[in-house]
Order: C-alpha cells, then structure tokens, then sequence
C-alpha cells in the first residue's frame, strides 16, 4: 500500500513539472509580447501598466522555479507545496488586470 501512494505521488510530481514546464514555455511567449503595453501614449507613467509588465515577465521564470524546487527540496514536508509557487503570480497577474479594467476602462495609459 505505501509503495502504491509512493509511485502515485511519484508519477503525480512528474506530471505537474511536465505541465509547469510546458506552462513556464507558453508564458514566455506572453512575456515576450509584454513590451507592446507601452506602445500606448502615456502607459509608460502608469504604476499598473509597469507592474503588469513585470508581472508577465516573471511569469515564466516562476512556472520554471515551481517545476524545479519541488525535486531539490523532495526530502522536505514542504516541498509538495512549491508547486503552488506559480500561482503566486497568476494571482498578482490576474489582479493587476482586473484593476487596469476597474479603474482605467482597459486602458494601458491610465494615470
């Protein structure tokens, strides 16, 4: 019975760092792109604009650190929690997106 939960739990570690790899691979792309907020007039002296950008372009490296800390800190209780690492950001993406819809009407150049 633990040597079954041991390989289920294995066999579940190696799925997510697939998925976070290949998440960690999409959100580059999206990085990338991130340059192109500031094509707006003005969005360039918006705090919300700024922290979205650099929002994004972190989002990457953190998907990449959530898929390898987990395997150097396996021997650790909490290293099954570093998975939720990503996700930290998402939350910090998705907020700053919601405020630019809130409080600049979707506008990148919001004072």
């Amino acid at each position: 019975m633990a040597q079954t939960t041991r390989t289920a739990n294995r066999t579940l570690w190696i799925i997510l760092t697939v998925v976070w790899i290949a998440a960690g691979l999409g959100s580059a792309f999206l990085a990338l792109m991130s340059v192109f907020m500031f094509d707006a007039p003005g969005s360039t002296s918006s705090r919300l604009t700024i922290a979205l950008f650099f929002a994004t372009v972190a989002l990457p490296i953190f998907w990449f650190v959530g898929a390898v800390l987990p395997w150097i800190f396996r021997s650790k209780s909490y290293a099954k929690w570093l998975f939720l690492l990503p996700f930290v950001d998402v939350t910090a993406v998705v907020v700053i997106v919601a405020a630019i819809s809130q409080f600049c009407s979707g506008n990148f150049s919001c004072q």
